[in-house]
């Protein structure tokens, strides 16, 4: 019984080390917001889209991967421009970073009865 609780608490330890090391991300010098799509935005369309980017060498998103779009690719083409624009610092290259842009409906600024 004693064998195996050292084991396991190395296991542990070394699972949280090697994790920690692989979160560094490229700072961001530039990260545009998506333009919120007209037909969307005309009919109070909610959505999120989660997706992973790879950064390459010179800071440019090299990859985009979509995982999951609600709805169904509404937001898609607003979010793939915007992410295309978005810069990093060079020579810090990653993979696999995550990322959820959720889109919201602003609501209508509040006008006040004295301005009617």
């Amino acid at each position: 019984m004693f064998k195996v609780i050292p084991i396991i608490l190395t296991l542990a330890l070394s699972g949280c080390t090697t994790s920690s090391a692989n979160k560094e991300h490229p700072k961001a010098l530039r990260m545009d917001k998506p333009d919120y799509p007209f037909y969307a935005a005309k009919n109070h369309i909610e959505g999120k889209v989660q997706f992973f980017y790879d950064v390459d060498a010179q800071g440019k998103v090299s990859e985009m991967r979509i995982v999951q779009s609600t709805p169904d690719h509404l937001f898609d083409d607003a979010v793939i421009r915007a992410v295309n624009k978005w810069r990093f610092e060079k020579g810090h290259p990653a993979k696999n970073i995550p990322m959820k842009v959720v889109m919201r409906v602003s609501p209508p600024p509040n006008i006040s009865d004295s301005m009617l």
